[in-house]
C-alpha cells in the first residue's frame, strides 16, 4: 500500500508539474504541438497499458472489474433517466453557455473554456490536467466495465435507457447549432472572473454529483456508469475518442 502511494503520489506530482510548464506555450506554435503531442502519446500509453491489463497481457497495468452493471436488469425507463438526470442537466447547461459564449461580440469578454485557458495560465494548467485525466479516466472506465456491460432488458414501454442516455448530446448539439443566430451572447456577464468561476464550479458540481451516486446504492448514476452507458455503442465509443482528441488539439496545439 505504502509503495502504491508513493508511486500514485509521485506520478501526480510530475504530472501537475508538466501541465505547469506546457501551460506556458501558446497555440499554433511547434512547442505547443510537441508537448501536446507528448501529452497525448502519455495518455494513449497508459490506456493501451490498462487494455493490456484488462486480458491478462504482460506489462500491463490491472484495475478491479466492476461487479455488477448499470442500470440493473430490468429497471424501468423512468427510473434510469432519473439516474441520469444530474448528468443531463450538467451537459445541457455547458452546451448553452459555451453556445452563448461563442456568440459574443468583439468588445463583450469570451467566456467559452478555450478563450479562458489562453486567458489564464494556472487555468490552462489546470485543464490539461483536466483533459489528461479524463482520457485515463475513460481507459480505467473501460477496463473496470463487467464481463457484461450492456444495459440490461428494459420493460416494453419504458423507453431504452440507450436512447436516453443520448439525449444530453443531441438536445445539447440542436442547441449549439440553433443559439448563435437567435440568442444574443450578452446573456452571459462580461466578466472574464465570473468565465472562470462558471467552469470550476462545473468541476465541483460534477465531483459532488459523482460522490452522491456513489452513496445512492444505484438511483443515481456516477460519472463512471454514465460515462459506460453513453459510450456502449461502438459508434459513440469512437465519436467520444475523436472528441477528447479534438478538444486538446484545439484547446493545446492549434
Amino acid at each position: 500500500m505504502t509503495r502504491r502511494f508513493v508511486l500514485v503520489t509521485g506520478a501526480a506530482v510530475v504530472l501537475c508539474a508538466w501541465c505547469g510548464w506546457v501551460s506556458g506555450f501558446h497555440r499554433s506554435t511547434a512547442a505547443a504541438g510537441i508537448t501536446w503531442g507528448i501529452s497525448l502519446a502519455a495518455v494513449v500509453a497508459v490506456d493501451v497499458s490498462l487494455w493490456r491489463g484488462r486480458r491478462g497481457g504482460r506489462w500491463g497495468l490491472r484495475v478491479e472489474s466492476m461487479a455488477a452493471r448499470w442500470p440493473a436488469a430490468g429497471t424501468r425507463g423512468r427510473a434510469v433517466l432519473g439516474g441520469l438526470t444530474p448528468w443531463v442537466i450538467l451537459v445541457l447547461v455547458m452546451a448553452g453557455w459555451e453556445a452563448l459564449g461563442i456568440d459574443t461580440g468583439r468588445h463583450v469578454a469570451h467566456l467559452t473554456i478555450s478563450a479562458l485557458t489562453q486567458a489564464y495560465r494556472p487555468l490552462n494548467a489546470a485543464m490539461l490536467l483536466v483533459w489528461m485525466g479524463v482520457g485515463v479516466g475513460y481507459g480505467v472506465m473501460r477496463a473496470r466495465s463487467p464481463v457484461r456491460s450492456s444495459p440490461g432488458p428494459v420493460r416494453p414501454g419504458a423507453g431504452s435507457p440507450a436512447a436516453w442516455s443520448a439525449l444530453p448530446v443531441v438536445v445539447g448539439s440542436g442547441f449549439a447549432g440553433s443559439a448563435r443566430p437567435l440568442v444574443p451572447g450578452l446573456l452571459l456577464p462580461d466578466d472574464r472572473a465570473a468565465g472562470v468561476a462558471f467552469w470550476v464550479g462545473v468541476v465541483v458540481v460534477a465531483a459532488v454529483v459523482d460522490v452522491v451516486a456513489r452513496r445512492s446504492h444505484g438511483h443515481l448514476a456516477s460519472a463512471e456508469q454514465f460515462l459506460r452507458l453513453v459510450t456502449a455503442p461502438k459508434a459513440a465509443n469512437a465519436l467520444w475518442v475523436l472528441a477528447w482528441t479534438f478538444a486538446g488539439y484545439h484547446l493545446y496545439a492549434h
